[in-house]
């Protein structure tokens, strides 16, 4: 056996082992035999590193913007659980379709008109939308905005 089926028989090694670690690979293969040919070269494993890197800060980037609207939710459920400004003595008749909601709220902790769409059989969105938002207005949920999802909760 020669160097040459000898280099090409470890070279199928090293895809068979990379596509074992990673499917990935399998797809840009080219490009990753590119840099691998260039791979001893300190500037080509640098630029590697140097991406890297930049994956790693925008990824911790948007998982602190995660956390930090985690955060503010968690914070709006547990300022909603000690709100005591609201008189326990109030008696309101709603609607059917507005206590299924509010009740699908207390259960859930909160909903989405999404959510509402479905348990009121709505055909779209967009009654569903003004249901909520009118609960909302005579007071008896509270609306929190994460992007552009819109979360009610319930207010007592």
């Amino acid at each position: 056996m020669s160097d040459f089926d000898s280099n090409k028989n470890s070279k199928n090694e090293i895809k068979d082992i990379i596509e074992k670690i990673s499917p990935d690979f399998k797809e840009t293969s080219a490009d990753f035999e590119d840099i691998a040919k260039y791979s001893s070269d300190p500037m080509v494993l640098s630029a590697l590193v140097f991406k890297l890197a930049q994956e790693k800060e925008k990824t911790n980037k948007m998982l602190n913007q995660i956390h930090d609207k985690f955060d503010k939710i968690l914070f709006e459920l547990k300022k909603s659980e000690t709100d005591t400004s609201i008189p326990t003595t109030t008696f309101s008749v709603l609607p059917e379709q507005d206590q299924k909601i509010l009740d699908l709220i207390e259960t859930k902790g909160m909903a989405e008109a999404r959510d509402v769409m479905q348990i009121l059989e709505y055909s779209g969105l967009n009654a569903a939308s003004q249901r909520l938002n009118k609960l909302y207005k005579e007071g008896h949920l509270k609306k929190i905005r994460s992007g552009k999802k819109v979360l009610y909760l319930a207010k007592n």
